[in-house]
Formats: C-alpha cells, structure tokens, sequence
C-alpha cells in the first residue's frame, strides 16, 4: 500500500517514551530506504535501451549568516561549514517521457560546524522517493515520500502537500524538526474496464517548541472505478477513506489549542477525463464526518469536493486546483474546514530562459475556534515566482521570490506577511563538478498590536559559496 508510517501516541510525555518514539521514526526510515531499494531491484532490471543512473555527491561550503536566530533585536551573526554527502538513484524506462524517472530515490546529509556558535552545531537529513511503477499490466504502484530532519528554518518550506503558515513559530525558531510525509496508493485491474484502488499515506511533524503541538496522521482507502474510453483513460469512480490524527504537547497545552485525537470519514464519487491529448480534468463530490471522543472534535459534517485541469503545451505546462475538506489546524490541533484553490504554471520562455509561477491561496475554518486564543478562522495566500537563465552551457542564473501571508479573519491576533528573496548562480568547471554562490534575503512583518507568542519580526541575510561533485555512473 506504500510508504505508510504509523505513529502510536500513549499517554505518558515521559522523555524516555520520547526517546522511543523519536528511535521508532528512525527505525521506520531504515525500512523505507531498505524497501526502496528493494524495489529498485525488483521493478527496474536494466535491460537494452533502460537507463539506470547512480550518483553519489559530496558538497562543501562555507554560509554567512546574519542572524541565525531569526530576532529583531540582539542579532547573532556566524560562518557556517557546510558538508554534504548524498547520493541520488534513478531508474528510466524508454517508454517514458525523457528525463521523467520510474523510480528517483534521492538523500543528503548536511552536517554543519559554526564558527562561534559551536552548540548549534547539527547534522541535518533529507531523502525523498518517488515511485510510478507498472509492476505487472494489470497492476499499478505509485508512492511519494519526503523525510526531514533540520535545525535551519529554511529548510522547513518543502513539503508534498500545500504550505498552510499554520506553524508559525516553529518556522521562525531554530529547533529540531522532524518531517516526514508519505502518499502512496497501488491499482489492481481485475479484468475489463473496471480497477480497485488500495490509498495509503501518512504524516508525522515533530516541532521542539512548546508553543506548538506535534501531528501525527495516517490514513487508509479504497477505490472503485470503471473505465469510460480506454484511449483516453477517462474514468469515474466511488472512493471511501478514514483519516486518524493525533497530537502531543511539547509540555503543556498551549493556549487555544486542542490535543484531542480525531478520525475524518470521507465518501465520494468523481471523474477523471482527457478531453484532448493535452487538456484533462477532474471533479469530484462527496459527503466528509468527524468522529471522535471529545465533544469539540466530533460530528462534524460537511459536503466536500475537488477539481482540477491540467494543460500541456509547447513550452510547458499549467495546472489549477480547487480542494474543499477537512484537516487539522497543525500546531493549533482541532478539526478545520480546509478550502484551497492553487495553480502552477512553467514556461520555457525562450529555450534558455525558464518561468515558472506557482500560487496557493486557503481557508481555514476552525470548527471549534476561541476567539482571541490563536485559533481564528484565518486565510493564508502564498505566491512563488522564479526564472531561470542559462546563460552558456556550463553557466546558470536563477532568482525566486516567495511571498506568504496571513490574514486572521477574526478576533484580535496579529496578521503576517513574509517574504523572502532567492539569488543564485552555478558555473560547471567540470561534467561531474560545478561551483555554485548564492544570496538569500528574508522577512517578517506583523501587522497588529497583538502577536503571537514566538512571532516576532526579523530580517536575514545568507551568502552561501559551495563546490559540489557529482559523478553521474550509467548502467
């Protein structure tokens, strides 16, 4: 069913439970990677005309930081050595679209020594793994996963679901994050048009501030659906699937916030059509509840739906997504209404010059909100444009720009903006060794007399020097 992790949360916050709760994160990433490469072996035999791609990497650095704590006032600057080994594997079947892998498995370890702030000191992870893999013509497996362990604020804005701001001071705070999420869902095609779907996923967000509560999920599902046009892969289908949430403080309960466990059923049917070999869309409608053991979680209900179209063109592609359902209110917990309408959009402007411009814009409806308690209803729209140039060959140029804000719609909390600034450049002195220097600029404003507790405003600057190897071996 995929990479589906599951988190069991009893009711002791003892640290040595902790301790054992953090160890079974670990042992559960080990059997991740191990079922990984696993399934390299079994789904990707490098035959004629297959590709197979390893490339170990090693990368060192050197940081400067202007304010590594993200204050406004008593600002801590330091030089960061960075180094990172990593090592990414990719599987490329000939039938597919060039340069889309079957299977990319891809990790980096950032160790990081700081010249005068030498307790914070920290080695950092990342690993993500996508897999679309036709085991069989009647059998079908797709999972996603992203795992992060990080110190750096910056590193905590990449994600496989939709940024939300709804974790506000663990984002501005340098603590310990510990991130995975998975999606993943395996389609069997018993004969004829008709196919049975098996969902799985997971998510677990372990913050080390107290202001904020920690998040576990898992969820399960099935999927019925029946083939209209076997050329155009157009289909309906009837879906079930329960999502289990659950939460732990980090010491006491933080105002306004609520740690009781709840469950999300969701019935409903949809459609999927390709109108034309470059234009699809979705729609689904359904019928979504909560259950739960305490009063303020349970028995929700509400009518929830999807839609989507996707465009492919020329020079490249543009997406646009609407989304209604329920979800959690993250380091706040509670049941929330969630409706997010995003869009996507990449174009090679030029054959050098690269657009891409991506956009979310959501509502978040507190079931059991407490006015002036950090739990209002409140919107939260982001926006990321990026170009990139490349200049000659071995020479690249890229700018991005990301900015997020937060609008409480009621009660007395504070509204915020964020931006940040991206500068870089990569010059390749070699196929397998390039040289890269880069310039990040950040920024919080607070638009209010009441902020939250550990939100304050700051700005950041960081230039980075880094020179990466990155043998590339065909097989």
């Amino acid at each position: 069913m995929g990479n589906v992790i599951i988190w069991w949360r009893g009711g002791s916050q003892a640290p040595r439970q902790h301790r054992r709760q953090t160890a079974g994160i670990w042992r559960l990433q080990r059997i991740a990677v191990g079922i990984s490469l696993l399934l390299l072996a079994v789904v990707a035999p490098v035959a004629y005309g297959q590709r197979l791609l390893l490339t170990p990497s090693l990368s060192i650095g050197e940081r400067y930081d202007d304010n590594i704590f993200e204050t406004q006032t008593d600002k801590q600057d330091d030089f960061i050595t960075v180094l990172s080994p990593g090592i990414r594997v990719q599987y490329l079947p000939p039938e597919l679209t060039p340069g889309t892998p079957q299977l990319d498995f891809d990790y980096r370890a950032d160790v990081q020594f700081f010249a005068d702030h030498s307790s914070q000191n920290d080695v950092a992870h990342r690993l993500s793994l996508t897999l679309a893999s036709p085991l069989a013509p009647s059998l079908d497996v797709r999972l996603r996963n992203l795992f992060v362990v990080t110190e750096d604020q910056f590193a905590r804005d990449e994600r496989l679901s939709n940024p939300t701001g709804l974790r506000p001071v663990s984002d501005q705070r340098r603590a310990r994050t510990i991130y995975n999420e998975a999606e993943g869902r395996v389609d069997v095609r018993p004969g004829g048009r008709l196919s049975l779907g098996v969902l799985g996923g997971s998510l677990i967000e372990d913050v080390d501030v107290p202001e904020e509560l920690d998040e576990f999920r898992y969820r399960v599902g099935t999927e019925l659906g029946y083939l209209l046009n076997v050329a155009r892969d157009s289909r309906v289908f009837v879906a079930y699937q329960v999502t289990f949430e659950s939460f732990r403080t980090n010491g006491s309960l933080p105002p306004g916030a609520t740690d009781a466990s709840f469950r999300v059923h969701a019935i409903g049917t949809g459609v999927r059509h390709e109108l034309t070999p470059t234009l699809a869309i979705n729609a689904g409608l359904g019928y979504s509840f909560t259950s739960s053991d305490a009063p303020q979680n349970d028995g929700h209900n509400a009518v929830i739906a999807s839609a989507g179209i996707i465009k492919t063109y020329n020079l490249g592609q543009a997406s646009l997504n609407y989304d209604r359902r329920f979800s959690s209110g993250e380091g706040e917990g509670g049941v929330v209404i969630n409706d997010t309408v995003s869009g996507l959009v990449t174009v090679n402007l030029t054959g050098k010059l690269t657009a891409r411009l991506a956009s979310n814009l959501s509502w978040f409806n507190f079931q059991d909100a407490t006015v002036g308690t950090g739990d209002e209803d409140q919107r939260f729209w982001s926006v990321r444009p990026s170009l990139t140039y490349q200049i000659l060959r071995p020479w690249s140029v890229s700018v991005g720009y990301i900015y997020g804000y937060t609008d409480y719609t009621e009660g007395t909390s504070d509204n915020r903006s964020d931006h940040e600034l991206l500068l870089g450049t990569q010059f390749a002195l070699r196929e397998w060794l390039t040289l890269g220097l880069s310039y990040r600029y950040a920024s919080r404003q607070v638009h209010g007399n009441s902020p939250t507790q550990g939100v304050d405003e700051f700005s950041r600057n960081q230039v980075m020097l880094t020179l990466t190897a990155s043998p590339t071996l065909r097989f």
